[in-house]
């Protein structure tokens, strides 16, 4: 055989080894689609918040529970809803962090969807609709959600907004001191005695990168291909599994010790730093109150449980924050509470009244079987019991 020959016969091998791979990759991709495999990047970057639910984007999420996620056309964890409130409807904005998000369970179970489907069974809404909107987004402290109320839910014209208040990290999230450093987000920090935003994230070389054409192009690039989305999902699951092999643990008291997302100086706010962070929480809180007034809205603040307040085990729970020195476990809710009475909007706090159903019941509101039962964020049974009170609290305020 001529070399010429040789040359053309491995140009068609490889051409036909070419397109029997796309022809398979091709097959695998409408193979995905048909069985419902999606595992996309559900975030982007955000000039206003640091970063976003990207709009239109759907699919599982399985590293904590399991929940769809579809995003709508606004960017929101919820179905659409027209920016132009409809005649006879009275309508409720949820802003919160990953329990507002709660991409853990399916939407249909989160604590705003039941709502939605509870209060119109109120006396003071007879005859008319309501609509529960959520702005819940992953990682989000109360600047972030301030500013969704500045930017986004204004737009929606609310009777109510509902601010979701998860202690356990909005503290923390809220201090440029105590936060990660590459945590980029808004702060509000304190420039010649007086507390002012600040939006340096968007000059950080992480804002910048995940702002570029390249990374969105990436991104872009995955969300598009379920074969690209399966490839990550594999990757992440087998680092998780590298740590999860790496963490050896003898009981389940010592599991609850790991797990319980617990921070000591939360309950006591003797250092200066956590003493200022709850100062700028606060401040944060009242610009939300501000705006809430400026766009005719009323104010609920809802405080949330912390896995450690709600452990089903009062033995345990007890001695677990007497090892830490903690006189008062409902220390966060209740200063949030104080705040309320002093600027004169609702509270609600959900930590007591979820203790005594988890002990009367022998029942974990939090973690999920592919995680810790006690620990992380509200299972199904915690956003039920959220719904039911939150909803009861809302029933029975007057106008």
């Amino acid at each position: 055989m001529s070399k010429s020959n040789k040359l053309k016969q491995l140009s068609g091998n490889l051409l036909l080894g070419l397109g029997g791979a796309i022809f398979a990759l091709m097959i695998g991709e409408i193979a995905l689609r048909i069985m419902g495999i999606a595992y996309p990047s559900f975030y982007q970057a955000d000039p206003h918040r640091g970063h976003a639910l990207i709009p239109g984007v759907s699919g599982w999420w399985k590293h904590e529970g399991k929940g769809w996620v579809s995003v709508n056309t606004d960017g929101l964890r919820d179905k659409n809803y027209s920016k132009e409130k409809p005649e006879n409807t009275f309508r409720i904005a949820v802003i919160g962090d990953s329990f507002a998000e709660a991409i853990q369970v399916n939407a249909e179970d989160t604590f705003w969807s039941l709502m939605e489907n509870k209060l119109p069974q109120c006396q003071r809404f007879q005859n008319e609709n309501i609509e529960v909107i959520n702005f819940g987004v992953g990682d989000y402290g109360t600047a972030q959600e301030y500013m969704t109320l500045k930017h986004h839910v204004s737009q929606y014209s609310p009777d109510l907004v509902v601010v979701a208040v998860f202690t356990g990290n909005d503290i923390i999230n809220n201090s440029k001191t105590l936060s990660p450093e590459d945590r980029f987000s808004p702060f509000l920090i304190k420039n010649e005695g007086k507390y002012v935003l600040d939006l340096s994230f968007k000059e950080t070389e992480t804002y910048q990168w995940r702002n570029s054409f390249t990374r969105k192009a990436i991104f872009s690039t995955i969300n598009n291909s379920r074969i690209l989305q399966l490839l990550n999902e594999t990757r992440v699951a087998l680092k998780k599994n590298r740590q999860l092999l790496g963490t050896e643990t003898e009981s389940q008291s010592q599991d609850a010790l790991q797990y319980l997302d617990f921070t000591p100086e939360l309950y006591k706010n003797s250092d200066p730093n956590w003493q200022e962070a709850w100062n700028i929480t606060e401040e944060l809180i009242k610009l939300i109150q501000q705006e809430t007034k400026s766009i005719n809205s009323d104010l609920l603040v809802v405080t949330l449980s912390n896995p450690a307040q709600v452990y089903p085990d009062t033995a345990y729970r007890e001695q677990y924050f007497a090892q830490a020195e903690i006189e008062d476990p409902f220390y966060p809710d209740k200063r949030i509470g104080n705040l309320g009475k002093q600027q004169g909007f609702e509270v609600l706090t959900l930590a007591p009244l979820f203790q005594s159903y988890a002990d009367e019941n022998n029942t974990f509101l939090h973690g999920f079987e592919n995680t810790f039962m006690g620990s992380g964020h509200w299972n199904e049974s915690g956003h039920q019991l959220a719904g039911e009170m939150i909803s009861k609290k809302i029933c029975t305020t007057e106008d």
